[in-house]
């Protein structure tokens, strides 16, 4: 489990970002984690329901205080299980397991461009934060397809560039083709930067080809089900591209999500055989 704790935490707030993301702040144990970077934790969204699987949220903060930490999500209710939580008022208590997975590896003398599809901009905070010191000029890549879904980035220690699809706010089109204008202007480059993404899968399969085809590094935080969240129901396995040495076991070219990732190598996943 690589650390992680089953425990019980207490609301301290929970409060709408936008008309459709909200963000939820637990108060949990002075000595739990710390969590790295991409990791995150399974919450019990239906303590009332038989038989309901805990849902998996990315880390999107984590502070430690005089007394106490805080661990902050941000989500949105799409969901029964993710419905029920927006109903959480401060002083409610939830159980939660982790921290969890494998998150962002920093890529060694690499200036970070930090891209966040939708509610995939939750990781990119805390990764931000853990880079600020060594890399003082990265850059935040915040895609989404209209303003409305947009929200305040607060106390983020880079920059941040806006794309909506719609033209409504910042650079009008998607993050990879952001991305384009940033390498024709050379404020990025394939030797001086390295790309980190959490967002929809296929952003993440265009922005991974994307990658490939400039010669950036690129690790993505893939989005898939998740189940138990150590490896044992198989219901997160993520295909990877053969000829690599890790897949001549008895999972074959499959890696599970909740333990080998949920960050891989962008160029090693299987994107075709990735579900939608």
């Amino acid at each position: 489990m690589n650390g992680a704790q089953n425990l019980l935490v207490r609301v301290v707030e929970n409060r709408r970002l936008t008309s459709e993301i909200l963000q939820l702040r637990m108060e949990v144990a002075p000595d739990w984690g710390p969590p790295a970077p991409g990791q995150f934790v399974q919450v019990e969204c239906l303590p009332d329901r038989p038989f309901s699987l805990r849902r998996p949220f990315s880390i999107a903060r984590f502070r430690r205080l005089e007394d106490r930490a805080e661990l902050h999500l941000v989500y949105a209710p799409v969901g029964d299980g993710t419905r029920e939580m927006a109903r959480l008022a401060p002083g409610d208590a939830v159980t939660l397991v982790g921290p969890l997975g494998r998150g962002f590896r920093p890529v060694r003398d690499r200036v970070p461009v930090l891209v966040g599809g939708g509610r995939g901009i939750a990781p990119m905070l805390m990764l931000s934060d853990s880079f600020h010191r060594e890399h003082p000029k990265g850059m935040i890549l915040f895609g989404v397809r209209r303003s409305g879904q947009l929200y305040e980035l607060t106390d983020v220690p880079f920059p941040v560039r806006i794309a909506t699809e719609d033209g409504s706010a910042g650079f009008h089109g998607n993050v990879i083709q952001l991305l384009d204008e940033l390498l024709v202007t050379r404020k990025i480059t394939p030797d001086g930067h390295a790309l980190y993404a959490c967002g929809p899968n296929p952003m993440l399969h265009a922005l991974s080809d994307w990658a490939a085809r400039h010669g950036f590094p690129c690790q993505v935080s893939l989005e898939t089900l998740f189940g138990c969240g150590f490896g044992i129901c198989a219901g997160c396995a993520v295909p990877v591209r053969s000829g690599d040495e890790e897949t001549s076991d008895e999972f074959g070219r499959y890696r599970f999500a909740c333990i080998d990732g949920p960050v891989f190598e962008g160029d090693r996943i299987d994107w075709e055989g990735v579900r939608e």
